[in-house]
């Protein structure tokens, strides 16, 4: 499985390197689209990965395992796919929202440089976006207001059954 667990990150990565998966079997064509953006000193914090194995992790590596889990969600939407009836309108995939809620604490515990980073990056400045099953939203009760607006609190309906919606993910 192979998508992207802060894809959404790339305008913000300026200082990310470009790794360029050389494959002598692929055509230019083919190879233009294997540039993927990596945060610095992990090797699973960005556009896919560039791990050799699944226990090959970078100098920053509490950010890495991080990373690693939310890569290995085992719920989620890709960009312009749909399931449980929703249809992600997002150039990234989007995950269940405990996904997202266990790689923000993860993060947290992690407490470094670089995971502190990405998880501002995620959660914060960028209007990500997961799923989950409840109760109807009938409206916002609570904003953030910096960097990004995003929701806060839900009211819901709970006179209905549960249904897949999307909601922001909580703030780092």
């Amino acid at each position: 499985m192979k998508f992207a667990i802060i894809q959404v990150l790339m305008p913000a990565m300026v200082a990310a390197r470009m790794v360029f998966l050389n494959n002598e079997n692929e055509s230019d064509y083919e190879r233009a689209g294997s540039w993927q953006i990596i945060y610095p000193g992990t090797k699973w914090c960005g556009a896919g990965n560039v791990a050799q194995n699944e226990n090959d992790f970078g100098p920053e590596i509490e950010a890495d395992r991080c990373c690693k889990a939310h890569d290995l969600c085992d719920d989620y939407i890709e960009a312009g796919g749909t399931k449980h009836n929703l249809t992600n309108s997002a150039f990234y995939t989007r995950l269940k929202c405990q996904c997202d809620e266990d790689f923000n604490a993860c993060l947290k515990k992690g407490n470094t440089r670089a995971s502190n980073q990405v998880g501002y990056l995620y959660f914060n400045a960028l209007g990500t976006q997961c799923f989950r099953e409840d109760y109807p939203v009938i409206s916002c009760v609570r904003y953030t207001i910096t960097p990004k607006r995003k929701c806060l609190e839900y009211e819901y309906d709970t006179t209905k059954e549960k249904i897949y919606q999307w909601f922001d993910v909580q703030i780092y």
